[in-house]
């Protein structure tokens, strides 16, 4: 016995210096930079193994053949390669070649434009093209519905777009070519116009994009040149969790118009999820399954068997309005990935089915209210029937989502339950023929039970709970959503991404996962997103919402765009970047602020009185004189302004002034109107705080209506709503102005 374990120790250690040594040859071999006129990447020589290409980075320069499409200008490439000696194998470091250009290095007369992400390959050619007052624009608009309309918006008075029927005199022409549909595109500027075209209908958006980002700079000339431009990774999103925050859906739009400006191209829901810290409540004796905040953010048929209904009743989307989102964001690019989170995070589906909680042995014993029970089968079954109401029914609402999330993070029970449910629900959703993506927790949940890996995407999302080698080398195609760089809590003292635009822009790369690194051309490595998660809700909440989180959404879109399209070196200085970025983020028909000029001075005829202004975010300051006539009735409101985007009431419910916002979350201030009195009422938005005052004297801090607000750091963002006045106010209003 002892002879047999030291035989077997030794060939184990014989295979490991094999291995190690497999590597190191990997790692250290002569490769080769393609020439001018090379149509295959040579593949570098070790004696006494075989090598294949692994991947590019730039797969539509190298493709998976080794097939080389030599771009305009000379480009650097990553490529990694798979060495195997008999059953050993190893995957080398990344091998920077640079692949020729058909111009070599030289830019031109006119430089590179400059646009975000920066274009991969210029060349630049003499002269400019002097846009006419009259522009046609021909060919496949159909591709891009808005962009007309989206260019009309960037020139300044007294140009006019409309779409031309022949392409011989057309300004911009917009070019469907055959072949697999593609992101990369080419764009031709002479000196009669503009040529974008594209093997795919996403290609030719990105090339509008381009476009537009250079004319919002310069309305009036463009560079004559020819740009050829590619992702360097499929995915390229992020997270936003919708479910624990309302988000109303204008917003949404807004986000999908933001992320089509900069090229990334996949925005993910966060559907359902609830409060985490249930120990807060139990804590002071209370049950978290009946205090803490859920919300499953979707229209739903099902309910519970006492008639808890699954579907949000403070704010939620549709099957119709998010049918029209999907529809609305693949028109710019952009694919929506639909999220529901079980068995963890799953409240919302514990209080329709209690029944279905988690019975057995688990960590964080406080928080068993949201966990499913991922070891009874009827869980599963469940589960099913939500997903297959969006996938299955006619006029699916995920019909014409390719992936959709399946969530699977952060359960605290037993690893074969865990192992034996995901894998479920994983083979559910692809025999309805959708890609499944999940929350990367294999590392934290070790176990026998396989769970299914073909056809499936993981984020990797932290190192405790998962690995980049063990996740591709079991299969997994994988995103990079690592915590410790890419997560965002807003206003919170952790994961704060958003305060670290500078690293990410200037360190960051989308292959790094903490202390694992993948060769930047893995075919399994995917891309990256970044995660927006609003854990700071319910006894947390510093009443912040949509609009208070838009600049950290901005400022990460904008840098970490430039990351996963482009080179891993950064094109300019992050002060540079910024400054482009405020020169081209004029984005059309993007206002998520309600930014505005609008100024009013007028004295209102007869209530209720059309004022057509829209809204106005913050800055603002608002002054009216009014006089209520009547103590307002218990439980009936006094609407005084309103739009879509919320509601300034001169009596809630309870009589107090009120502020309404169109995510469902409101803030009362501690005054009431005086009856029969002539009042001047006044109100000051800013981003983070609206201040009411009656006859000049302040009202104090408001009250967040659903939400116990914390003392410090209380936030009551208010965007003016300018579209009615009056529409169910009990007086006379004598002036209202708006500077």
């Amino acid at each position: 016995m002892i002879l047999r374990n030291l035989v077997t120790l030794a060939l184990v250690s014989a295979g490991s210096l094999l291995a190690n040594d497999l590597q190191k040859l990997a790692d250290n071999m002569q490769v080769a930079s393609p020439g001018a006129g090379d149509k295959k990447l040579a593949m570098p020589r070790v004696k006494g193994a075989k090598v294949r290409l692994l991947g590019a980075d730039y797969e539509q320069i190298i493709d998976k053949k080794g097939k080389i499409k030599h771009p305009m200008s000379n480009t650097p490439v990553r490529v990694s390669f798979e060495l195997s000696r008999g059953e050993q194998k190893a995957i080398s470091r990344d091998y920077e070649i640079t692949v020729p250009g058909h111009r070599g290095d030289s830019a031109g007369e006119n430089s590179k434009p400059q646009v975000i992400p920066e274009l991969l390959s210029w060349s630049g050619a003499s002269g400019v093209w002097k846009l006419p007052k009259e522009i046609l624009v021909a060919g496949d608009a159909e591709c891009c519905p808005e962009f007309i309309r989206e260019l009309d918006a960037v020139l300044p008075k007294g140009y006019k777009v409309s779409k031309g029927e022949n392409a011989g005199v057309a300004h911009i022409q917009l070019t469907r070519q055959k072949g697999k549909e593609s992101e990369a595109y080419t764009l031709r500027i002479d000196d009669k116009g503009v040529n974008i075209s594209s093997k795919g209908e996403t290609g030719l958006y990105w090339g509008t994009r381009t476009l537009l980002q250079m004319l919002v700079q310069n309305p009036e000339e463009l560079p004559c040149g020819t740009a050829w431009d590619a992702p360097r990774y499929k995915v390229r999103g992020f997270m936003l969790d919708v479910a624990r925050l309302p988000i109303p859906m204008d917003y949404i739009k807004d986000v999908v118009r933001l992320m089509a400006w900069y090229k990334m191209n996949d925005l993910q829901l966060h559907l359902n999820d609830n409060y985490i810290f249930h120990e807060h409540y139990v804590k002071e004796g209370a049950d978290p399954f009946k205090k803490s905040y859920s919300a499953f953010r979707l229209e739903s048929r099902i309910k519970g068997a006492d008639g808890t209904p699954l579907t949000a009743q403070d704010l939620n989307y549709s099957k119709a309005e998010f049918r029209k989102l999907v529809k609305f964001a693949h028109a710019r690019g952009v694919n929506i990935v639909p999220e529901f989170d079980a068995p963890g995070h799953a409240l919302s589906f514990t209080r329709v089915r209690p029944d279905l909680i988690y019975k057995g042995p688990m960590q964080h014993v406080e928080r068993r209210c949201e966990m499913l029970d991922a070891a009874n089968p009827k869980t599963l079954a469940f589960m099913g029937k939500v997903w297959d109401e969006y996938l299955q029914e006619k006029n699916a609402a995920f019909k014409d989502c390719p992936v959709v999330h399946v969530g699977s993070d952060e359960f605290f029970g037993a690893a074969e339950d865990y192992r034996k449910f995901t894998d479920g629900l994983l083979k559910h959703i692809l025999s309805r023929k959708h890609t499944p993506r999940f929350w990367g927790s294999l590392k934290a949940k070790p176990g026998q039970t396989p769970v299914q890996a073909a056809g499936v995407q993981m984020n990797l999302w932290s190192q405790d709970w998962s690995s980049a080698w063990q996740s591709v080398s079991a299969g997994y195609d994988v995103i990079t959503t690592y915590d410790r760089d890419l997560y965002v809590v807003p206003f919170a003292g952790y994961y704060r991404a958003d305060d670290n635009r500078q690293g990410l822009y200037e360190n960051w790369i989308p292959n790094r996962f903490g202390a694992e690194t993948l060769p930047a051309g893995h075919p399994q490595l995917l891309g990256a997103t970044f995660a927006v998660w609003n854990d700071e809700i319910d006894r947390l909440h510093k009443g912040y919402g949509a609009h208070d989180i838009w600049g950290s959404i901005e400022g990460l879109v904008n840098v970490l765009s430039q990351k996963m399209w482009g080179q891993p070196q950064a094109p300019r200085s992050f002060g540079e970047h910024n400054d482009l970025v405020s020169r081209i983020s004029r984005i059309p028909f993007c206002n998520p602020l309600s930014q505005n000029k609008t100024r009013l001075d007028l004295t209102p005829g007869t209530l209720p009185m059309s004022l057509k202004r829209g809204s106005k975010g913050p800055d603002y300051h608002l002054t009216m004189e009014l006089e209520i006539s009547a103590a307002p009735e218990s439980g009936k409101e006094q609407v005084l302004l309103e739009s879509r985007q919320g509601k300034l009431l001169a009596a809630g419910k309870d009589g107090r002034i009120t502020l309404r916002r169109s995510d469902t979350i409101e803030f009362a201030f501690n005054a009431t109107l005086p009856v029969g009195k002539r009042v001047k009422l006044e109100l000051i938005g800013s981003m983070g705080r609206t201040t009411l005052l009656l006859d000049g004297v302040d009202a104090g801090e408001p009250e967040n209506v659903r939400f116990p607000l914390l003392q410090n750091n209380r936030m009551s963002t208010f965007v003016l709503p300018l579209e009615t006045l009056g529409s169910s106010f009990n007086g006379k209003v004598y002036r209202l102005q708006v500077e």
